[in-house]
């Protein structure tokens, strides 16, 4: 079962068990995020782009930590541990090899017109791990669509090349077709982007923007420490 399908009314949701994924969201009215594919780009490099996926251990660059941009989360297989038809949790027992003692669990639970998704970690260790983890979600947006409106405030989607960051635990985003908006408690620095290869904007609930490029000693708050547990969470509603 390599992609799973969710549903809740007319809301469907897929999820691949390759990177834990969530491929698409779509209702009656078409697509909330940009189906995930690949994309070329100008000098004929191939980029994964669309859907959401997670950002784990690091958001963005992995500065000194040898970690790849947005962490391993999205390169590895996870396992299916519990399903019903609206929600899936999916399960990496170990990380890479620099975080071989973190064990991580990853929810996507629909609920008519929302979508909730929760990353649970573990520390099996005996170090302390540095954890600053994000989602990447791609929204939709239609042909020559070039602004969109966060939190009240137009932006020309051609300025978020390079990323904007905002903080708060609430975020709006208003598009052609769509009002989205977002709560997170944990997650509060959102990364608003766009590369521009296709129809789509991101804004990207984190826990500390590119935390891991700072190379001195992490905070206490990046820090899970042995036998911890923490959960970060994000609902998406439309």
């Amino acid at each position: 079962m390599d992609i799973i399908e969710l549903w809740s009314g007319s809301t469907k949701a897929l999820v691949s068990i390759d990177g834990g994924w969530l491929t698409n969201v779509s209702d009656d009215y078409g697509d909330i995020l940009f189906p995930k594919r690949q994309l070329t780009t100008e000098d004929g490099s191939k980029k994964q782009r669309g859907g959401c996926h997670i950002c784990l251990p690091n958001f963005g660059p992995g500065g000194l930590s040898d970690q790849v941009q947005h962490g391993f989360g999205r390169q590895v297989i996870w396992e299916v541990g519990h399903k019903t038809q609206s929600e899936v949790t999916l399960e990496l027992p170990h990380g890479d090899e620099e975080y071989p003692d973190l064990s991580s669990q990853l929810t996507y639970a629909l609920d008519g017109n929302s979508i909730k998704m929760t990353l649970k970690v573990i520390n099996n260790g005996s170090d302390s791990l540095r954890i600053a983890p994000g989602f990447h979600p791609y929204f939709a947006t239609i042909d020559g669509e070039g602004q969109v409106s966060i939190d009240g405030e137009r932006t020309d989607i051609q300025d978020l090349e390079d990323t904007v960051f905002h903080s708060g635990n609430d975020k709006t985003l208003k598009l052609d077709k769509r009002m989205i908006t977002m709560h997170s408690d944990e997650l509060t620095t959102w990364a608003a982007w766009s590369d521009h290869l296709g129809n789509y904007v991101c804004l990207e609930p984190t826990y500390a923007g590119y935390a891991f490029e700072d190379a001195d000693d992490a905070p206490d708050d990046q820090l899970l420490h042995p036998d911890e547990s923490r959960v970060y969470s994000v609902s998406i509603t439309w």
